[in-house]
């Protein structure tokens, strides 16, 4: 049985793309990569006849540390943003949500607060906010 390696960045950034097109499952993301066009696979690192499995993409996801991909995640968008034109200066907003269905009968809902660049909206950093009652 041969196994088959994909480069973390490959994986994380495929599960990306199909939560932004809508999938939010495990099964979903899967079903997703396995289905992309092979250019498009080809242009995220994924070889087309050597997909990841929705097994290991689920696997590989429940792996990480969630805050830590966050913070290298904000870190690399900090880097790609354009310098702030001559004589201005960046500005940062910070916001709070309560995030709708996190509460359950037995939790309450979770808080998270966020820094967004103010001129193209990249969230820059995310936490979440603990000991809120709702």
């Amino acid at each position: 049985m041969t196994t088959v390696r994909h480069a973390l960045v490959t994986v994380v950034a495929a599960a990306v793309w199909a939560v932004v097109a809508g999938y939010r499952s495990y099964a979903a993301i899967g079903e997703w990569v396995a289905d992309l066009p092979a250019d498009t696979a080809a242009a995220l690192g994924i070889d087309a006849d050597r997909r990841p499995s929705e097994a290991m993409i689920r696997r590989l996801l429940q792996a990480l540390d969630p805050d830590r991909l966050a913070a290298v995640i904000g870190a690399w968008l900090a880097t790609q943003l354009p310098a702030p034109p001559a004589g201005t200066r960046r500005v940062i907003a910070v916001d709070g949500k309560t995030l709708r269905g996190s509460r359950t009968s037995d939790t309450v809902a979770r808080h998270v607060f966020a820094a967004a660049d103010q001129t193209t909206g990249v969230v820059l950093a995310s936490t979440d906010v603990v000991g809120l009652a709702t």
